[in-house]
């Protein structure tokens, strides 16, 4: 997955021209041994466009390396801000997939959208639990069956106004909410296995990244997500995105950044201006008046 926050970008530069970019990592990605088929979809945001808090959603089942409308589209468009995401499910005869699975998860008349790389062990047996957790309007509005589209609509749940505007560090606040209440009802099912919650989150003004594992290192069952057991989560700051002296990055440094990129995995050849987020923490940055500013943070759940 990916989330970028800053000057316009052509999504081109970013789902398809780089070396490792998101498109390829359809069937090629360098940090983990699965192919992602199951969908592609992205949420945007520019200032410039019609209604701009709200974001324009893209979904589609299938295969991304395929879907020319995504390439035409990405050839056209640039935006500010984005976050897009590639499905990886597993290989199993009882996986769905369908358009309601498909991230990143958005209600209407909400600014926020969520994506995730990761797989909550025991899934169907917590979600009726997890329901006493959403405000009965989201629970009405989820339409997919995944983890995922309920994690989204318990993280909106734990916001006071999800409408906004909303402050990075708000909705970091709002995930130690949701990993808590999910660690609470994991406990009550003596569920215990080891399982990803990396995310993107994003509203055109703000962009958290998420990097957390439940009971890491526990399995029963050999993980499905690639062969690893703690997911990466990369971040570059700077400025000016692009290709300089023929590698794709930024430049500039983070003093003076009016850019943040974060992704699964560094989309460049050049990985030296890319920093993991550490393990059990989130990176939560804002749009100002002189760029993009934030930090990280460590998540208490």
């Amino acid at each position: 997955m990916l989330g970028y926050l800053g000057a316009p970008v052509v999504l081109d530069d970013l789902l398809y021209a780089p070396d490792s970019s998101l498109l390829k990592q359809t069937v090629d990605a360098q940090m983990l041994a699965m192919l992602n088929l199951a969908g592609f979809g992205f949420a945007a945001w520019d200032g410039a466009w019609r209604d701009p808090q709200t974001p324009l959603c893209y979904r589609s089942t299938q295969v991304a390396v395929f879907d020319r409308n995504i390439q035409a589209i990405a050839r056209k468009l640039s935006a500010g801000a984005l976050v897009a995401h590639l499905r990886g499910v597993p290989y199993r005869a009882d996986t769905q997939i369908n358009l309601e699975n498909v991230h990143p998860f958005h209600f209407e008349g909400l600014p926020i959208v969520m994506a995730h790389n990761g797989d909550l062990a025991g899934f169907h047996q917590m979600r009726f639990d997890l329901v006493d957790h959403v405000k009965p309007h989201f629970a009405r509005m989820i339409h997919g069956s995944s983890d995922s589209a309920w994690l989204y609509a318990l993280l909106v749940s734990q916001i006071d106004d999800p409408t906004g505007p909303l402050d990075a560090e708000e909705i970091v606040g709002a995930v130690d909410r949701t990993l808590a209440l999910v660690r609470r009802i994991r406990a009550r099912h003596g569920i215990h296995r080891s399982s990803s919650v990396n995310l993107v989150i994003g509203d055109g003004r703000n962009l958290v990244a998420v990097r957390f594992t439940f009971d890491f290192g526990r399995f029963d069952v050999a993980p499905f997500q690639g062969g690893v057991e703690f997911l990466s989560q990369w971040f570059t700051l700077g400025r000016d995105y692009g290709q300089h002296d023929g590698e794709w990055k930024m430049i500039g440094g983070a003093e003076n950044a009016d850019s943040v990129l974060v992704a699964s995995e560094p989309l460049t050849r050049d990985v030296s201006t890319w920093v993991e987020v550490p393990e059990y923490s989130a990176l939560a940055m804002r749009r100002t008046d002189d760029g993009v500013r934030g930090r990280i943070l460590a998540l208490d759940a």
